[in-house]
């Protein structure tokens, strides 16, 4: 047989065949498993329904101690020592205990154990550690949970905890999330009645309730109740996993069994149920025989039927095999080589060999040519191209090498607060408006958009040799692609449009040109389409800084006149705003206004962080900013803002010590020319809010306290030295003697020498 005719055969017997193997397989396998798998089914709902009813009864329980647990009475009793004269506050706390002790829960006992004060409050009494009978080195208080469920039975002394006898336990720490409780309640249930809750299972299954540590809490019969759940490997890695599969097989007690097993998200606690696979499969093995047999005798009869049938199908492609042979020239071989040949894949390889090396030819010159124009545009703005190269770049590519005009259009995103997406999407959002420009602006007029971070870039020309017509089309083509951004996306964007420029060795400047446009939106907003020689003044412009706006800005905020503080701030912005700059220029002056708020908190004391390693710092984000309402609102917000908060939190105490130290310099210096304004600037306040906080604290003026305060010392120097009136009048600042004999003798209604002769000691 050639190889083909071989494969013709074997391909037939299989297909009869494998039906009657895979049906007689699966007859048997379905009958066994099919059995299995509903007994795991009614079982896997018996435990579901297990758990669900211990969880139901558990959480009960949970809930009645947090009722507990949240009481007033007992966070009371956590620092309280109760002694016999606490007698109330143990009554109440055992009426307390005893509410939630019903017979449907099941509560043997409720203890309460406080830690810190080292005594035990049960059903029985209130007792002292060292009077309570049993080890009080306990093992739930190690645990690091708030709240968790453990056993306690006589014949494991390992997880025995206060008291006698069998039961379940929920172990509460208080205080909540405590490394070292004060205080921890116990709440015992009868293990018995976790077990009504297993006890008389329908089926075949035994079910067994286990702890996290796999102690046995509850079974069907009660026999292993307390004790290890007996397991070998792998059964012992399986419950003891993280995450154990809910239904396996494996070998427990000398026979395999189907387990389900439900793990509790609730205590950690094991649902588990038995089932010995030799009973549920005993009946699907003599299935299987009767089959075996049937498919045996189907088997011999389809290879006799197969082998003839092969061999009448294989006549024709055995003929046309050879014709194929014959007309490539290798007809000439010998008839033996048949056994060894595959016709259909000798026929079928060529012509695949062909179609497949086509196809890979003309995919792979799509993708380079597409990539290769990108990479020339990328050159030809970055100035890497020469004559040479752009005329052998028509050649092949098709460029538009008739273009009069051309110019650089760049795209940015303005903004993305507002909108649906995050700084993260940015360069899938550009690679969105790389697409869109591709669609909006032709083929013949444009290009290849490319994309350089965090720009899109287009290169746009024309026919025409109109510079304002040519203009005209560079701003209807930018607002629709605004148009189109905004509507498909809901991003502003802006666009900076380069000079005309006729020559493609100026891209390069006309993309540098592109980018520069964009840093105008510091003037013109946000979503603008901008013109580059629309916005450099054609003569250079010293920066124009508004001082008077600046300073009484700055006096503004000293007074916390909040109002006008926002007023001369918008002032500001439209005085910058006036005068034709660069943009470079509109960041100096707005650089000039930050230092001098920055230099105002220093001066008033305001204890400020200006800069913030995980952030841009003030200065960088003030030159990230690209709109006049941007920086306003930046400088209202972030920067006014915070130094108003701070001057007003600062300034009660600031307030106290404004007048203390006034009080000060009027006693130290009352022999000099002091006045009020000397004493702002000494203190870098303002002269208004000196005299308003002196006079609310002192309650007269600053000059009727200092002429007072002059007035009290020239009274002590007339009765307590010998110096003359002259010379007192002139070391207390009076222009000459004669005004400070009037001014004493109008408020004390006699001259200095009289007052003198008076009161001299």
């Amino acid at each position: 047989m050639s190889k083909y005719f071989s494969r013709l055969f074997w391909y037939s017997v299989f297909i009869v065949i494998f039906p009657v193997i895979v049906l007689g397989g699966f007859s048997y396998y379905k009958s066994s498993g099919i059995a299995l798998q509903k007994v795991n089914e009614g079982n896997a709902q018996v435990t579901l329904q297990t758990k669900l009813r211990i969880e139901q009864f558990l959480k009960t329980v949970d809930a009645a101690s947090l009722q507990l647990v949240s009481s007033p009475l007992v966070n009371n009793a956590m620092d309280r020592e109760l002694s016999y004269k606490e007698f109330q506050l143990i009554q109440d706390l055992r009426e307390q205990i005893q509410r939630i002790q019903s017979y449907e829960l099941g509560i043997q006992d409720i203890q309460l154990i406080n830690m810190s004060k080292r005594w035990v409050l049960e059903n029985s009494g209130v007792y002292r550690f060292d009077d309570y009978a049993v080890n009080m080195d306990l093992i739930y208080i190690k645990n690091t949970k708030n709240s968790f469920w453990t056993g306690s039975f006589s014949n494991n002394p390992l997880t025995t905890t206060i008291g006698k006898g069998q039961s379940l336990q929920l172990i509460r720490r208080l205080p909540l999330n405590s490394q070292a409780p004060q205080m921890v309640v116990v709440i015992k249930i009868n293990p018995g009645e976790i077990s009504k809750l297993v006890e008389n299972i329908p089926g075949i299954g035994k079910t067994f309730v286990l702890d996290e540590t796999n102690n046995v809490l509850a079974s069907h019969d009660g026999s292993l109740n307390g004790r290890l759940f007996p397991m070998k490997e792998p059964l012992r890695e399986m419950l003891s996993s993280d995450h154990p599969p809910e239904t396996f097989q494996t070998d427990w007690m000398e026979q395999m069994v189907s387990i389900n097993l439900i793990q509790s998200t609730y205590n950690d606690w094991k649902y588990v149920t038995l089932i010995p696979i030799a009973e549920v499969t005993r009946e699907s093995r003599a299935i299987g025989w009767i089959t075996f047999l049937i498919c045996l005798g189907i088997m011999a009869v389809a290879s006799a039927l197969v082998y003839l049938q092969s061999r009448n199908m294989y006549s024709p492609i055995r003929k046309l095999y050879e014709a194929v042979r014959g007309a490539s020239g290798t007809a000439s071989s010998s008839v033996n080589d048949l056994s060894s040949q595959d016709e259909f894949q000798y026929i079928s390889e060529r012509f695949q060999t062909m179609r497949l090396t086509q196809n890979e030819m003309e995919t792979q010159m799509q993708r380079q040519a597409q990539q290769l124009k990108d990479y020339f545009v990328l050159k030809l703005l970055q100035g890497h191209v020469n004559t040479v190269d752009i005329t052998g770049e028509w050649k092949w590519s098709q460029f538009p090498s008739e273009w009069r005009m051309k110019a650089v259009l760049v795209t940015q995103i303005d903004t993305f607060e507002g909108v649906r997406f995050r700084e993260g999407d940015k360069d899938l959002l550009l690679f969105a408006i790389n697409n869109i420009v591709s669609e909006l602006v032709p083929a013949d007029s444009r290009l290849n958009p490319i994309l350089i971070h965090p720009s899109q870039v287009t290169v746009v020309g024309s026919n025409t040799e109109d510079r304002e017509d040519f203009k005209n089309k560079l701003y209807t083509a930018a607002e629709k692609i605004q148009a189109a951004v905004s509507s498909f996306l809901g991003l502003r964007i802006s666009i900076g449009i380069s000079r005309p420029y006729s020559e493609w060795s100026d891209m390069p400047k006309a993309f540098h040109e592109g980018q520069e446009a964009l840093k105008y939106r510091i003037k013109a907003g946000q979503a603008a389409v901008i013109f580059i020689e629309d916005q450099q003044p054609v003569h250079h412009v010293k920066p124009y800084y508004p001082e008077a706006v600046a300073g009484d800005m700055l006096d503004a905020i000293k007074l916390l006149e909040i109002g006008r503080v926002h007023e001369l701030l918008g002032q500001f912005m439209k005085d910058v705003f006036s005068r034709e700059c660069t943009h470079q220029e509109y960041q100096v002056s707005f650089i000039r206004l930050l230092i001098e708020f920055i230099d105002l908190a220093n001066q008033m004391g305001v204890s400020w962080d200006w800069t913030d390693n995980r952030n841009p710092s003030f200065f960088e984000r003030l030159l990230e900013l690209n709109s006049s309402a941007d920086i306003e609102r930046w400088f209202r917000e972030d920067i006014i803002g915070r130094i108003l908060e701070a001057v007003e939190q600062s300034r009660t105490v600031q307030d106290t010590s404004i007048t203390e130290q006034v009080l000060r310099m009027i006693h130290e210096q009352q022999e000099t020319d002091l006045t009020l304004e000397a004493c702002a600037a000494r203190l870098h306040f303002h002269p208004s809010h000196v005299k308003r906080v002196f006079r609310r604290d002192v309650g007269v003026s600053f000059s009727e306290y200092v002429s007072t305060h002059r007035l009290q010392t020239a009274k002590k120097w007339l009765t307590h030295s010998s110096m003359k009136i002259s010379e007192i009048a002139e070391r207390l600042q009076y222009n000459n003697a004669q005004n400070f004999i009037r001014y004493f003798r109008k408020m004390e209604g006699m001259t200095p020498g009289q007052y003198r002769e008076q009161y001299k000691a």
